[in-house]
């Protein structure tokens, strides 16, 4: 079999698309990129203004520089006009908090306490909203630069000059000169999407040419993981995006996108999991090939070829997935080429979006934040919803409990710093006061501390090195400081210690500058860091802490809720036939809770000691395995009319898991007798038995999420007497009907006589074995129905779908004939004897 060698060219699109791969939509790349080129402009405009005005330009410069950072990187307002309000509050917050400076300035003990109030409160602010998020920062960071600039009183109104000046020009350069578009973010993310996929292939064609069992092949295999993990997520941050004013044509575009895109992600999944030998093929290697170098039009052609001359299922499996993948990329290409063209709603006929859902607007899955996947507030702040309305005070919320965390963080962080150093006790509070944000577990906490020391103490050692070579020439130290500026926000979320390392260089070389530079001042910095952090730990540990493993099993709720709704809806659609939910916005609300999962849940996958937590790894291992199979049922489950034992199936699958999100036990074997139920259907041909075998694997993955009995539990249950079994009774018109459920036994007697509920579903117990059912319908319309089951432990019935009482036959009248007595309805109807 002949391998192609990689030539330059190739190499060099490969690590385009790594880096492509790397950032979805390049938003950190732009941010930084921005949020530079805002700081290094309003330095210029505030020099301009000072030597005009003819006062010093160092303070000017350096709030000016402050107010970019916050106003470039801290506004995420959907539209300008809600970005200019929330430029203007950061404005007003900033003011307000160097104000309460000032006014205390000259008393020391009122300056440190107003210091305790204002970190309270600019945490406290965050549950209004993002824009109270941006204004308690901007309070706290007045506050603190009014301390680190010592401004007196007298300077306030040349401060709220400079202040405005910079909040004018960064207005006029983000809204009016670079403003963000939507569209153009969505296009580029769609264009990481792709490259994700091509790095999918690449990892297929490396994995081909390992040894099974060998070290090679497990890093592949774990390379491979992770990269499906990494669609899945880039996948979600186009949904997000999706939703953004502007980003797409119409709801329709919308619609089509999330399709394809839902398509595509389906389609590389089974195009990973190819079999033995499909790669043998060196036609089909060719398609995997053609897809790693992003060749889509070759993709396509190429699998056309392998469909006409290979006849090995593998290779055609692969060929259809590379097809569908194709399909799926033209697709969204000719969804956003309206956009562009300046359409509204014209899209070519063969992706025109079904009938489904299309009435109500589109909703995205999750709300971006700042471009990115939002953190674990969402979840957290679930978790510390007050269980009792009429009793707010019962359970603190997220807000405040972070609120009274930082006060008390500052606090001490203020007594231990000052011990240190009177004039530099600040970088302690700002320590701990950041320590807080962005965070909302014991754990984050912890590592953010962590990682602010280690990257302290790194850019202690490089400021050190670096600030004698380049002296204190402005001419070289701001491009540096800009430089620094720009490789802190770019590595963000990559690495906070490496952000940290990077806006350590920027003050060394800022000190330089103002000519207070010395090693003892850099080393009394990590000092001041390493206690603020330090008290940051402690307390989120020991006041108020929200436990990790409190929050990943809330997290963990929030699967299997999402969960329960989508086989719900698939349940629904079932049913009834024709326009229904939209399904892929069920299984992108459930990829959202398996992020927040993922999220809140690897911080326990090692201990302490930093050996792997194997039960954690495999619980998140699970749910990453039932919410790929839920999206495969949900692609499956589009325009099928189910037969009761789908029907039945999928029902008892979403109350089982709706059971396990209540707190309810779910006994052991309940999952197993689903997936009995299926196999039936499983074994059929067309779309009902492909629906059938994905809601089968998803019923085999489940157990390790839902149940919490035992074997032998199960089986002391059914040798002990009466088991429950589950059904449901439908109306001739498929909805859920309302009717009287008994069982009957051989001998005649009455084991159990239940209503079915709302949902038309229905639970008996009866000792194991074989009896009679009887369902007598409420309603005068349909007609009893009764039919012999056998009954085991959490057994799941088909659905008893009832038939339309036929008329009666006229029957005519005359001398000599009387009317038929009506036939009787009961154990005769069905043989039983």
């Amino acid at each position: 079999m002949q391998r192609t060698v990689p030539t330059a060219s190739d190499r060099l699109l490969r690590a385009r698309d790594r880096f492509v791969a790397s950032d979805p939509g390049l938003v950190r790349l732009v941010s930084a990129v921005r949020a530079v080129l805002a700081i290094a402009t309003t330095l210029g405009v505030e020099y301009l203004v000072a030597t005009t005005t003819g006062t010093p330009p160092l303070v000017p410069m350096m709030l000016g520089a402050v107010v970019a950072m916050l106003a470039s990187f801290g506004i995420f307002d959907a539209t300008r006009a809600g970005q200019a309000v929330t430029l203007c509050f950061l404005a007003l917050s900033m003011l307000a908090g160097m104000g309460v400076a000032l006014l205390v300035d000259r008393n020391r003990l009122a300056s440190l306490t107003a210091f305790v109030v204002v970190v309270f409160v600019a945490v406290w602010v965050r549950r209004f909203g993002l824009r109270f998020f941006v204004c308690g920062m901007g309070g706290f960071m007045g506050y603190f630069f009014a301390l680190f600039l010592n401004l007196r009183p007298e300077m306030l109104p040349g401060v709220a000059f400079v202040v405005a000046v910079a909040i004018v020009w960064v207005m006029l350069l983000t809204l009016v000169l670079l403003p963000i578009r939507n569209d153009r973010v969505l296009r580029r993310m769609l264009r990481s999407f792709e490259a994700r996929l091509a790095g999918l292939a690449g990892t297929v064609l490396a994995l081909d040419g390992h040894a099974p069992g060998t070290a090679e092949r497990e890093r592949a295999e774990a390379r491979l993981a992770s990269l499906l993990v990494r669609v899945n997520e880039a996948a979600l941050v186009i949904d997000g995006q999706l939703g953004t004013p502007a980003a797409v044509a119409d709801d329709d575009a919308a619609r089509i996108v999330r399709r394809a895109v839902f398509d595509a992600e389906l389609a590389v999944t089974a195009l990973t999991r190819v079999g033995p030998g499909a790669l043998d093929c060196d036609d089909a290697r060719t398609v995997l090939t053609a897809l790693h170098g992003g060749r889509w039009d070759a993709v396509r052609e190429r699998a056309g070829r392998v469909a006409d001359r290979v006849a090995a299922p593998g290779p055609r499996r692969l060929a259809v997935d590379a097809t569908v993948l194709a399909d799926a990329r033209a697709d969204w290409t000719a969804a956003l080429s309206t956009v562009r063209a300046g359409t509204t709603g014209t899209v070519p006929e063969d992706t025109a979006a079904p009938t489904v859902g299309e009435a109500a607007a589109f909703a995205p899955a999750v709300q971006l934040f700042g471009g990115n996947l939002p953190g674990s507030a969402g979840t957290v702040t679930r978790l510390h919803r007050p269980p009792d309305p009429g009793r707010p005070a019962s359970r603190l919320s997220l807000t405040t409990r972070q609120a009274v965390q930082v006060a008390v963080a500052t606090a001490v962080a203020i007594a231990v710093g000052d011990a240190l150093s009177e004039q530099r006790y600040y970088w302690a509070v700002l320590a701990a006061f950041i320590a807080f944000t962005g965070t909302a577990t014991v754990a984050e906490t912890v590592r953010k501390a962590a990682h602010r020391i280690v990257g302290t103490m790194i850019g202690l050692v490089g400021a050190i090195a670096l600030v004698p070579v380049l002296g204190p020439d402005v001419a070289v130290v701001l491009p540096v400081i800009l430089l620094s500026i720009f490789g802190a926000l770019y590595l963000f979320r990559l690495s906070y210690a490496l952000m940290i390392f990077f806006i350590t260089l920027m003050l060394g070389e800022l000190y330089a500058l103002l000519g207070t530079f010395t090693v003892d001042l850099m080393v009394l910095r990590l000092e001041e860091t390493v206690v603020g952090g330090l008290i940051g730990c402690a307390v989120s540990v020991l006041v108020l802490p929200t436990r990790t493993r409190s929050a990943a099993e809330e997290a963990r709720r929030g699967l299997l809720d999402a969960l329960a709704e989508l086989l719900g809806t698939v349940d629904r659609a079932l049913r009834r036939p024709g326009p229904c939910e939209d399904l892929r916005a069920g299984a992108r609300a459930l990829d959202a809770a398996l992020h927040q999962t993922l999220l809140l849940g690897r911080p326990l996958t090692r201990t302490w000691l930093g050996s792997t937590h194997r039960d954690v790894a495999h619980g998140l291992t699970a749910c990453t395995a039932v919410a790929e199979h839920a999206r495969r049922l949900a692609r499956s489950a589009e325009g099928v009319s189910g037969t009761p034992a789908l029907t039945a199936g999928c029902a008892r699958l979403a109350q089982l898991t709706a059971d396990a999100v209540a707190g309810r036990p779910v006994p052991a074997g309940s999952c197993a007798a689903v997936l009995d139920l299926l196999i039936g259907p499983a074994g059929g041909t067309g779309r009902g038995a492909a629906l059938a075998r994905e809601a089968g694997v998803l019923a085999a993955e489940l157990p390790a999420l839902l149940e919490a009995g035992t074997p032998d539990t199960a089986d002391i249950t059914a040798a002990a007497g009466p088991v429950p079994a589950v059904g449901r009774v439908r109306g001739p018109d498929g909805a859920p009907a309302a009717a009287t459920v008994t069982v009957v036994d051989a001998a005649g007697r009455q084991l159990d006589r239940v209503t079915t509920g709302d949902d038309g579903g229905f639970a008996v117990r009866a000792p194991g074995g074989t009896h009679l059912l009887v369902v007598t319908p409420v309603a005068a319309g349909p007609a009893p129905y009764g039919e012999h089951v056998a009954l085991a432990p959490g057994a799941v019935l088909p659905d008893v779908v009832l038939a339309a009482r036929p008329a009666p036959l006229p029957v005519p009248a005359g001398p000599g004939r009387s009317r038929r007595p009506a036939r009787p309805v009961g154990r005769a109807c069905v043989g039983h004897p």
